[in-house]
């Protein structure tokens, strides 16, 4: 029998700015739940929770709470100080349970709880200077460039953000390790093309106002937003996913939880989910030692 959940406090006010309540995100969860949800299905999940909105106080949260339903699924992973019990979102009541806790952002792992250290996806986190989404582009179309010429099949979305998300799901053949190993030699590929215009460096007083590729998304202990997942900001954007065709037109801000509800017919909701159904593949031989 499925779980019923019901909206608590459905007028408090969680986008002010917006006048979206936590009713009206409800109704935004529920209309995207389809195409999210295999996305989240099986994999270790942290949230962004802003139980008074995204004006009041946020936090990052792994565990579950003590007080989750008993049939919310969790799966527990070793960490360094202590294991820790990450919440398993597979189903609209638990998607409709944890945005009625003020879950805001959606962050899962590239690993799913029957295998934690073989993951199966790999991401390309492009992350340009503040005002520079035009320069994301460019460096999005070159990794797909590469990742086209390797023979990987790639999908691509907005973060929610600035950036952009380059990703390939892939068969669970490597380790962590590898799967670091081999997005740092992806990136290194990217960047010996275009090194005046791409970095690898971490710290943004150190990128010199270039682009940055980061690989470190790729390990079992990482997290990427997902596909359809709000941000935690006052514009209530929403990673959404796109087709490259598209990328030098569309403005990331425009992708919202008001906007994104009649926007599932689109291009990029389409390969994402058409991606669902094709078989992993194996991560090129040029990216593994």
């Amino acid at each position: 029998m499925t779980p019923t959940v019901e909206v608590t406090n459905p007028d408090k006010l969680l986008w002010p700015a917006l006048e979206i309540t936590k009713r009206r995100y409800a109704d935004y969860l529920r209309a995207v739940s389809e195409r999210m949800l295999p996305w989240l299905r099986d994999r270790p999940l942290s949230l962004v929770r802003a139980p008074d909105g995204v004006t009041g106080e946020r936090y990052y949260q792994k565990d579950t709470p003590k007080y989750a339903p008993s049939w919310i699924r969790t799966v527990t992973i070793p960490a360094v100080r202590r294991d820790v019990a990450y919440t398993v979102c597979n189903d609209a009541a638990t998607l409709a349970w944890l945005g009625n806790q003020a879950a805001l952002e959606f962050h899962p792992a590239p690993v799913r709880r029957d295998k934690v250290e073989r993951p199966d996806v790999l991401t390309v986190d492009i992350d340009p200077p503040d005002d520079a989404f035009d320069a994301a582009v460019e460096v999005a179309l070159l990794v797909l460039e590469v990742t086209d010429n390797l023979g990987l099949r790639t999908l691509v979305k907005t973060t929610g953000g600035k950036g952009l998300h380059v990703v390939a799901p892939i068969q669970r053949h490597v380790s962590s390790e590898q799967l670091r190993s081999a997005a740092n030699r992806l990136t290194e590929i990217v960047q010996e093309r275009r090194p005046d215009l791409i970095t690898a460096e971490f710290r943004k007083a150190d990128r010199g106002g270039k682009v940055m590729l980061d690989p470190s998304r790729n390990s079992t202990g990482a997290t990427v937003v997902a596909p359809y997942s709000p941000r935690a900001r006052e514009d209530a954007t929403v990673s959404f996913p796109v087709v490259p065709d598209e990328l030098k037109a569309i403005d990331p801000t425009a992708f919202t939880i008001a906007t994104v509800p009649k926007l599932l017919d689109r291009g990029g909701p389409a390969a994402w989910h058409e991606a669902e159904r094709e078989p992993p593949q194996r991560i090129p031989r040029a990216l593994l030692p």
